[in-house]
């Protein structure tokens, strides 16, 4: 098990270290240590990210929610404005304590830390969305993808960033279609199976009705001599003579029978 500090945890689910020790509390985060400090499994805490970004997405719209990032983060000002009082609003990084829970549960902290330094990075000649991108990765936050919301929060990606994400979406219409092949060879293998399942129990029930056939046939022998060699002919499958179920055709059955219409015969 992949354990982890209670502060990574926070930085994973994009929270401060207060609220991270209150979920161990409240029991939404199992503490995996039996002494000193807490140590929580990374899995859980993926889980739990998981959940808390579906939730949000539940609860809100995604790029109405980038518009009230983006609103908070970049206010406008109205000072200079004759008659209106001007108020000095937070702005990038100390912006972000104004941020709504949701917005950390969908966007994750290092794409809101990018966004709040958007207009810095692109003066140095920077993609906030690879800068996104990168310490996401690093941070296992999640990471800046290929939608309006993005581009509300971040602007307009890089050449970069839209090769990754055409890359990415190769590779998942490329895993998606091997998996589909997997399952189709599953299921060709499950209906091989089936069918070879099938035919064994009818040749046990084929095997099972031929020896009653001919025990069938030895009885009817035993209890009638004139028909013995029919009986024992039927017993063999019909012993090779060409007769058929309707007709005698062989010399030895018609002459034992003195007719060739087996009907007639058994009448």
């Amino acid at each position: 098990m992949d354990l982890i500090s209670v502060a990574e945890a926070a930085r994973r689910l994009s929270v401060s270290d207060v609220a991270a020790y209150a979920m161990v509390r409240a029991g939404r985060l199992t503490n995996q240590a039996l002494t000193g400090p807490a140590q929580l499994s990374a899995d859980e805490v993926a889980r739990l990210a998981h959940r808390r970004r579906a939730e949000a997405l539940r609860r809100t719209d995604v790029t109405a929610l980038a518009a009230e990032v983006d609103g908070l983060l970049n206010p406008l000002s109205a000072a200079g404005t004759p008659g209106v009082q001007s108020y000095v609003l937070p702005r990038g990084a100390d912006a972000l304590k104004l941020l709504p829970t949701d917005a950390f549960a969908v966007f994750g902290r290092d794409v809101l830390t990018a966004a709040a330094a958007r207009s810095r990075l692109r003066a140095e000649r920077a993609c906030p969305t690879c800068f996104a991108h990168a310490s996401a990765r690093v941070h296992v936050t999640p990471e800046p993808r290929d939608e309006a919301a993005y581009r509300v929060l971040l602007g307009e990606p890089c050449a970069a960033d839209r090769a990754r994400w055409s890359a990415e979406a190769a590779a998942g219409r490329a895993e998606m279609a091997r998996l589909r092949s997997a399952e189709a060879a599953a299921r060709g293998e499950a209906a091989k199976a089936r069918a070879a399942d099938s035919f064994r129990a009818a040749q046990r029930n084929a095997e099972t009705a031929a020896q009653r056939l001919r025990s069938a046939a030895r009885a009817y022998a035993a209890a009638d001599p004139s028909v013995a060699l029919q009986a024992s002919a039927q017993g063999r499958g019909g012993a090779g003579c060409g007769c058929t179920r309707d007709r005698y055709v062989c010399a030895g059955h018609i002459a034992m029978f003195n007719t060739s219409d087996r009907s007639q015969a058994r009448r």
